[in-house]
């Protein structure tokens, strides 16, 4: 449904007709939602089946692998795993009237039986490089209320997505924070931990089909959950090919701080890297080993300082940030306070409140601890309006001086805390902190994030080509040899900051 998070609301009663009309013509449909997206894509299936009692409906996506219990109540069959390959052999089989129900990596209802298959092999690299390139720009509807399923035309598109694409290249994570979805994949398979991609080659190909249709896409971004995980050679070979056949402006959106080098960054940096994402979480150890997240405050450091040396070709690197745990004492309030304030700059923080995803070690940890999820339930976006808060957005919008840093931060508490509450500060803070984004974005002619019309009249009068190849600086590893109009390799546009006396 464009326009909503699909939170716990659902959608309204005449959108959900507006859709149902048009899905229930199809004889199979095939659904994909995270769990926040869940009681959205419940409630649409039950509006269909109403019009359409006969409909075959299979979900899959996030939701159906970790709380498959809850999705095959709503579905036919649900994907549990990963679903290519898997997907693939279902249909062949139902297309042609063949038994489908021992389909791997699948659940089926068939009344009040439910089917519970096991798991398929994750995909080698092999199998991944074989599959076809995402489609893009193909005969692609989004749903509109009041004009029920439109064209994703140009101009939509630019509405919704901006200047940018994203993609995911590669799939796996090491680690098994308890706060995550990934927790109940490990638990599924243990070689999720390791990260796997298509090769070099495929991703390449998805991203020239993607720039060519249509073409205004002035920036890619990669969500993968740990991009500079990969090895170097890796990198090399994607840095040496991207150069040469995309060319754009590219963000990651899934960095650990433990796997921050300097030299894969560099190689990055050299093939267009201008922004990048990374969890830290928090900044109390205490919190931290709650989650069960192997990345202490000083490693986090240490990695913000290597993205603050080349600081002067990248927009703020942006830090993922969880407030309002119910565990937290003063003492992680203000461990976490002082943290972010020291942390060296430039940055700014994706602000979230904690909230729990069904079947993850979180949730047995809260009910360890007897503390009800009901005050953990509601939209992560909607932070507790506490001083502590306000403090955080101002930390990550200007330099707080030490002096009322000091101030402020005696007067914070924890969530749990008696205390005054400022809804109207925090939505102030909130303001500016999203003009100082909003600033660094443009700064650099970014529109990956800035949606709109705006951006993509400035990309079609030819000023962000312009504007990025004259004033936006442009990262060159020094062994190159200056070509064209790059800058010498050594000369201090090319060089990190400290080394042009700039830290």
């Amino acid at each position: 449904l464009a326009g909503t998070y699909g939170e716990s609301a659902g959608a309204p009663d005449e959108c959900l007709v507006e859709m149902a009309e048009h899905l229930a013509q199809f004889d199979l449909l095939g659904f994909s939602s995270m769990t926040g997206y869940a009681t959205l894509t419940a409630e649409i299936i039950q509006a269909v089946r109403e019009i359409n009692p006969d409909v075959y409906v299979v979900w899959g996506g996030i939701h159906p692998i970790i709380v498959p219990e809850d999705a095959i109540t709503h579905a036919d069959a649900i994907c549990t795993g990963e679903g290519e390959l898997a997907f693939e052999e279902f249909f062949e089989a139902y297309k042609n009237g063949r038994d489908f129900t021992e389909t791997r990596n699948f659940w089926f209802r068939t009344g009040d039986k439910i089917i519970r298959n096991g798991f398929r092999p994750l995909m080698t690299q092999e199998e991944m490089a074989a599959l076809p390139t995402l489609l893009y720009g193909e005969n692609e509807v989004i749903f509109e209320p009041g004009k029920g399923f439109v064209e994703l035309d140009h101009a939509r598109y630019i509405d919704y997505n901006g200047l940018g694409y994203n993609t995911v290249w590669s799939i796996g994570c090491p680690f098994k924070c308890t706060y995550c979805g990934n927790t109940k994949f490990i638990d599924n398979d243990a070689k999720y931990r390791s990260i796997r991609h298509p090769g070099v080659p495929y991703i390449m190909d998805e991203l020239e089909q993607a720039v060519k249709m249509p073409p205004h896409i002035s920036s890619i971004s990669f969500h993968d959950d740990s991009f500079l995980a990969l090895p170097k050679r890796v990198l090399r070979e994607f840095a040496e090919q991207y150069k040469e056949r995309v060319g754009l402006p590219f963000c990651i959106l899934g960095v650990i701080p433990n796997y921050v080098n300097e030299e894969k960054l560099q190689i990055l940096l050299d093939a267009g890297l201008n922004r990048a994402r990374m969890g830290i979480q928090n900044g109390s150890e205490r919190i931290l080993k709650f989650y069960e997240r192997p990345t202490p405050p000083e490693k986090i450091n240490k990695a913000a300082a290597v993205f603050r040396k080349y600081r002067r070709y990248m927009i703020p690197p942006a830090y993922d940030i969880i407030l309002d745990n119910p565990i937290e004492n003063r003492e992680d309030v203000l461990a976490n306070l002082e943290f972010l304030h020291k942390l060296p700059r430039p940055f700014t923080l994706n602000i979230y409140s904690l909230r729990t995803i069904p079947n993850t070690r979180l949730v047995e940890q809260f009910e360890e601890l007897k503390i009800s999820l009901d005050e953990i339930s509601a939209n992560y976006t909607h932070n507790a309006p506490t001083l502590a808060n306000c403090l955080v957005y101002l930390i990550a919008t200007l330099r707080v001086p030490a002096w009322l840093f000091r101030w402020l931060s005696k007067r914070a508490e924890p969530l749990m805390a008696p205390q005054p509450h400022y809804p109207k500060l925090v939505l102030f803070c909130r303001l500016l902190f999203f003009v100082r984004r909003a600033i660094s974005h443009l700064r650099f002619m970014d529109f990956s994030v800035l949606t709109g019309k705006a951006g993509y009249l400035l990309w079609k009068s030819g000023f962000i080509g312009f504007w990025t190849r004259w004033f936006v600086p442009r990262y060159r590893l020094p062994s190159q040899e200056a070509s064209g109009d790059a800058p010498a390799a050594g000369s201090a546009r090319d060089m990190p900051d400290e080394q042009v006396g700039l830290g």
